[in-house]
């Protein structure tokens, strides 16, 4: 009765945060839409799909199918996730109360977006600094590394996808923590950024730099020997080149998005594994996109509390060490629990570290911060309309978000690029504060308006 009741609860809170982006939230695309598209597209339908028709897809999978604890299993991960979907909404909406003069010039700004040219924008001697900064430093690793070298042999080995895999676990990837940074996050938005200025100012060589720039991230991009980081970066340039003439959300864009990263992704596939079908690359796609991620839930609620205890911040490296305790990621712990081999990893998305340190409660606290951050940084920044540092902002918000699908809340921020649209916010903020501040001086959004009327 429970199990039933638990799936119950979770199809509701779906249902609920489907109806508040369609009804309640503006039709845009902003970073609150992509966080609630993308919660709802791969733990939504696909999830209950995954739990309620599923055939365990690993040895793991099948341990845990097979547990004692799997109906207690079962009403806690529906649980959370239905929680989850209740407190991103309630962060949204927080915010939204919070500050309602931000909702209104948000609203404006967003509201002729397609007949709104880009405005012109001012940057393009930092940017050209910045981007040659980061090209220079990007392409010097790559020689270093023989980033291309390792990409060619990647393409030359013969075998089936099991040496393709052993190669690229043993090449693939800098050992640069810097470089990793730049060419995930830093770079894909400077190349958003840059380019549009110089498209707007005609400046050549801010485009020759940003092209410079483009064409290291991509082979930074090609040599991690995944699939995953190239094609979300070609769908985050074409995200851009969507918002440079729209701005609309409904159920026509989300099928085309959907559509297109099949299209980018099948292809790629095929070429990765010599003789896979398209039948074959459509499920490896449905199977790395939706099963693996909600597995990747299974094994952490599986986990905990029944087999560890939960960690109560031990989880949090920053925690742990005011504190004084030993610092044992999560990750770890569950892939070492499943798998009885060090060096592997488990990671799953936001909440599972939340679930792992503090339980429902972690899950309601984290989903909370993750609504309130996304609809913050809106607020912030797309009250400015049309130009290249909103797109470029939407652009890196799309790949933060998409991080939060797959990892923990901090990583996410730090590493996987949400932290970036946060910090242009920041600026962003403080230096309307500046403004305000100035004897005789008048907001930014009271310059913006004045501008265009």
């Amino acid at each position: 009765m429970m199990v039933v009741a638990s799936y119950a609860i979770a199809t509701l809170a779906m249902i609920g945060a489907a109806a508040y982006l369609i009804f309640r939230c503006d039709r845009f695309v902003s970073a609150s839409t992509m966080l609630l598209g993308f919660l709802l597209l791969v733990y939504g339908p696909a999830y209950l799909l995954y739990m309620l028709w599923r055939i365990p897809i690993s040895a793991v999978d099948k341990q845990i199918s097979q547990s004692v604890h799997f109906p207690e299993i079962t009403v806690a991960l529906n649980l959370s996730i239905g929680l989850m979907f209740v407190a991103v909404v309630a962060g949204i909406e927080l915010v939204n109360r919070l500050m309602p003069a931000a909702v209104k010039s948000a609203r404006d700004g967003l509201k002729n977006w397609s007949h709104q040219p880009l405005a012109r924008a001012p940057g393009e001697m930092w940017l050209l600094g910045i981007g040659l900064v980061l090209a220079v430093f990007m392409l010097w690793i790559s020689y270093r590394e023989h980033h291309l070298q390792i990409l060619l042999g990647y393409l030359s080995t013969p075998g089936d996808e099991f040496a393709k895999i052993v190669y690229r676990q043993q090449n693939g990837g800098s050992r640069v923590y810097l470089f990793n940074l730049v060419t995930g996050t830093i770079a894909p938005m400077i190349i958003v950024w840059a380019g549009l200025v110089a498209w707007g100012r005609r400046s050549w060589i801010l485009g020759a730099v940003t092209v410079l720039l483009l064409a290291a991230t991509i082979l930074g991009k090609l040599e991690t020997l995944n699939k995953a980081p190239i094609v979300l970066f070609v769908l985050q340039l074409l995200l851009v080149g969507y918002l440079l003439f729209r701005n609309n959300l409904d159920w026509r864009v989300c099928l085309l998005g959907v559509g297109v990263a099949f299209l980018i992704f099948i292809p790629i596939f095929m070429i990765a594994i010599p003789g896979m079908q398209p039948s074959e690359a459509f499920e490896f796609f449905y199977y790395r996109a939706f099963d693996f991620s909600n597995a990747a839930l299974m094994e952490y609620w599986g986990a905990i509390p029944w087999r560890l205890d939960h960690m109560w911040g031990g989880n949090l490296r920053v925690l742990s060490a005011i504190v004084g305790w030993k610092w044992q990621p999560s990750y770890d712990l569950v892939a070492r629990l499943w798998r009885s081999v060090d060096g592997t990893h488990t990671t799953a998305m936001f909440i599972a570290d939340a679930w792992a340190d503090f339980s429902y409660l972690g899950v309601v606290i984290y989903s909370l911060v993750v609504g309130a951050l996304c609809r913050w940084i809106d607020l912030s920044l797309l009250r400015m309309g049309k130009s290249a540092m909103t797109l470029a902002v939407l652009a890196a918000s799309f790949i933060g978000i998409y991080n939060l699908m797959i990892s923990a809340l901090p990583t996410s921020i730090v590493t996987g690029g949400l932290g970036l649209p946060l910090a242009v916010a920041v600026i962003q903020q403080l230096s309307r504060y500046w403004q305000r501040a100035k004897p005789g001086g008048h907001s930014a959004d009271a310059v913006e308006i004045k501008g265009r009327s």
